[in-house]
């Protein structure tokens, strides 16, 4: 095992010192990608448990939750926002459910481009989604890099890039009245020492019995959802050897009421307070929560979301302490840095 250190990433080091963090931070569900970004844009996976079932909602029409999405509330209620991507707006892997007769439009940006851009004319959004390249391979400085951070992609390849989205904003008028959060969807599979607490159940939808409104009455049951068959075919199974894709979900084995593993998260943002350390538990529905409580009344999807911290104690509303902090700066990474500087 090793750890990276303020030499190897000084600009994530510097973040974490300079603004405040949140050192109870979990994944939404102990699982892939897709199902803890699922919670972030619906409050529930809605029983999916792999990331290969991305593919499969994309190719038939996008998932459609069935007590719709963050997207559809904040049309539901005429707030502004843009998913800024770099090459696949992740919004666009749902779509308006039907009890939400809302036509909501895809209004992603091409990240690098647009919101440098939106943060110095000061036309940013209420609320902006930023999503990092989903392919594995970009150009910085001339060389070919990855960003995801995943080994053996070099991690400062990511913190470069994060760094350049982080400082638009720093150098914007919008600075002044923003709030950025850093997270990530998932672990990634690295060691934690914390143990995952217990969570809010969101839904009953069973792990692998996927519901949705994609062909209701039908996709409403369990097993009937869009694209479920990796889910209830192999993962369920696995994680529940008495697993049926239709019938009662045995009592006995694993569901949505725990957490998975820590993440980092940082908010980086003129109210926030310095050097702060949050200890309050959440997950990526307390993303919702705050954004549900400052903007739609605290409408919520589901009882994850509904129960979810707002993690308002990093900050200070009325004196903005952090105004005038400075963004450290990133170093370039180079074609001869190493994917993993320890050994």
């Amino acid at each position: 095992m090793g750890y990276y250190t303020d030499v190897d990433l000084p600009f994530y080091y510097a973040l974490a010192q300079t603004f405040a963090i949140n050192d109870r931070y979990f994944a939404s569900v102990l699982g892939q990608t897709f199902p803890n970004r699922a919670y972030f844009a619906a409050g529930t996976s809605f029983g999916h448990l792999t990331t290969a079932e991305i593919l499969g909602g994309l190719g038939q029409g996008g998932y459609k939750p069935i007590n719709g999405t963050i997207y559809d509330l904040l049309n539901q209620q005429n707030v502004s926002w843009t998913d800024y991507f770099s090459d696949l707006p992740y919004s666009l892997i749902f779509q308006p459910s039907s009890s939400h007769q809302v036509p909501i439009t895809i209004v992603g940006q091409p990240l690098s481009s647009q919101f440098a851009a939106d943060a110095n004319a000061g036309t940013l959004p209420a609320v902006s989604f930023i999503d990092p390249s989903a392919l594995p391979q970009q150009m910085i400085n001339g060389s070919t890099f990855g960003t995801d951070e995943h080994p053996p992609n070099d991690i400062r390849a990511g913190q470069y890039f994060v760094s350049t989205v982080i400082s638009a904003l720093r150098n914007s008028p919008s600075w002044n009245d923003s709030l950025l959060i850093l997270t990530y969807d998932e672990h990634g599979g690295f060691y934690d020492h914390a143990a995952e607490p217990p969570a809010v159940l969101p839904d009953d939808i069973a792990p692998g019995q996927c519901a949705d409104l994609s062909n209701p009455p039908a996709s409403t049951l369990p097993g009937g959802g869009l694209a479920c068959n990796v889910s209830s075919g192999q993962e369920a199974p696995a994680l529940c050897p008495a697993f049926t894709p239709t019938g009662p979900y045995p009592t006995d084995c694993a569901t949505f009421d725990q957490y998975g593993v820590r993440l980092p998260f940082v908010v980086v943002s003129p109210f926030a307070k310095p050097g702060y350390v949050s200890h309050a538990v959440s997950d990526h529905t307390s993303l919702l929560a705050l954004i549900e409580k400052r903007f739609l009344g605290s409408q919520h999807m589901t009882a994850r979301d509904a129960a979810a911290a707002t993690l308002e104690d990093m900050f200070d509303f009325d004196n903005a302490p952090s105004a005038n902090l400075t963004i450290p700066t990133a170093p370039l990474p180079t074609a001869t840095d190493p994917g993993c500087p320890f050994t």
